[in-house]
């Protein structure tokens, strides 16, 4: 099935009152930064939040950086990646001669986010962590502690700044948008999806309109210390060698239990749910073919596999989604007779069409031009009108076609 888009059109929101509301909290009335404000600069130790810095200060803002410790247990190897992260942050700092301090938010992650994901995976559900991570510290506790006790004018003249590959559109009335980053290989409006758009009022993304390659250049012609720092990659907590499920295995307990054709066949065991997600192979042996991870039965704690990695079976072109969280509040007026929109249901994938439909439990029926593989509960289905990312919601389930 095929759905018909206005891409040239833009939608609009109903402002509900407590959005309103909401909005006085971190600003008493519009306005745009302007060189002089005080800005500060949440700083990872990478390239990307270095030069937002740099280039903050060189636009004549008055900076300050900031480290967020969210993680303080060793990997593998009985290093603390934070450690060496902050260092190269004051680094930095000290290169650009801009003051810097440390924000500890470890135990605030390891509640918020940590033992949520680690739920999520006793429950047979595989959750996004960095999703969860912007919501609920970057742009939660960072924002408040921040911005939290500052009043009156003060805080018309403070922001704070992230490296995020995003952009912002303020509006005239004084709203805002959350706008792809120019460069698409790196847009990260996946992960800021679920922040609620008062969250981003007194935000500025100083790189959401450049290219990766145009920040590492800015990098080496200022001479930045993360100029040629590797490129973090995969789960910030899980180190560099490990398989995932093994770091699972250790806040996890391990449930064996059988792995099932649709047949109801034994074929193999495995050593927990957790440690598989829906379309993987299931790294067994019974016959000619490979198998496919299908779905989880959580009730008899067994995995059900089909052979073939293009086994129709693992591909649908519908699904349930719930706890929808939208930018603005509340969904476009449209979607109780269903909306055309972009869709993307894991980070880097292409952007594609879909119709989505809001139930009368509150919860969201999202649908596809064309079937989708390994639909997987737990992870984000996010959406956007052109370029603006409109929210995202948590997939339930697959709908079978």
């Amino acid at each position: 099935m095929k759905f018909l888009i206005n891409l040239k059109k833009s939608r609009c929101f109903p402002v509900s009152v407590n959005t309103s509301k909401l909005l006085c909290r971190y600003i008493s009335h519009f306005r745009y930064p302007y060189p002089g404000d005080k800005v500060i600069v949440a700083m990872s130790g990478g390239v990307d939040s270095s030069v937002s810095a740099y280039l903050l200060k060189r636009q004549g803002y008055v900076i300050e950086g900031v480290y967020m410790r969210n993680w303080d247990t060793t990997d593998e190897n009985g290093v603390c990646t934070s450690d060496q992260d902050w260092k190269d942050v004051q680094t930095v700092c000290k290169q650009l001669d801009i003051p810097c301090r440390q924000f500890d938010f470890t135990k605030e992650y390891w509640l918020q986010v940590f033992t949520r994901m680690i739920e999520d995976y006793e429950n047979g559900i595989t959750p996004n962590p960095d999703v969860m991570c912007n919501r609920e510290i970057k742009f939660g506790w960072f924002l408040d502690k921040c911005l939290g006790s500052i009043n009156g004018k003060d805080k018309e003249n403070t922001w704070i700044a992230t490296g995020h590959y995003v952009q912002l559109e303020r509006t005239d009335s004084g709203r805002v948008k959350l706008m792809r980053g120019v460069d698409v290989t790196k847009d990260q409006s996946y992960f800021l999806s679920t922040v609620a758009e008062q969250n981003l009022q007194r935000v500025i993304f100083p790189v959401g309109n450049l290219h990766k390659k145009q920040v590492k250049s800015i990098a080496h012609v200022a001479n930045l210390e993360t100029a040629n720092k590797k490129e973090s990659m995969g789960i910030c907590f899980v180190g560099k060698k490990r398989k995932f499920s093994e770091f699972l295995e250790q806040y996890v307990i391990p449930k064996p239990g059988d792995i099932k054709t649709l047949d109801g066949i034994i074929i193999g065991q495995h050593r927990g749910l957790f440690s598989y997600t829906i379309g993987q192979c299931a790294r067994i042996h019974y016959g000619p073919d490979r198998w496919f991870v299908l779905r989880k039965d959580i009730k008899n704690n067994s995995l059900i596999v089909i052979p073939g990695s293009t086994n129709p079976l693992l591909f649908s072109s519908k699904l349930v989604a719930k706890d929808w969280i939208w930018s603005w509040g509340e969904p476009p007026k449209e979607i109780e007779g269903g909306i055309n929109l972009l869709t993307q249901l894991r980070y880097q994938q292409p952007a594609e069409l879909c119709k989505v439909t809001r139930r009368s439990d509150g919860k969201y029926i999202v649908e596809f031009s064309t079937p989708k593989r390994a639909i997987t509960p737990g992870q984000n289905v996010v959406v956007w009108d052109e370029n603006w990312c409109l929210g995202s919601g948590i997939i339930e389930q697959p709908l079978i076609n």
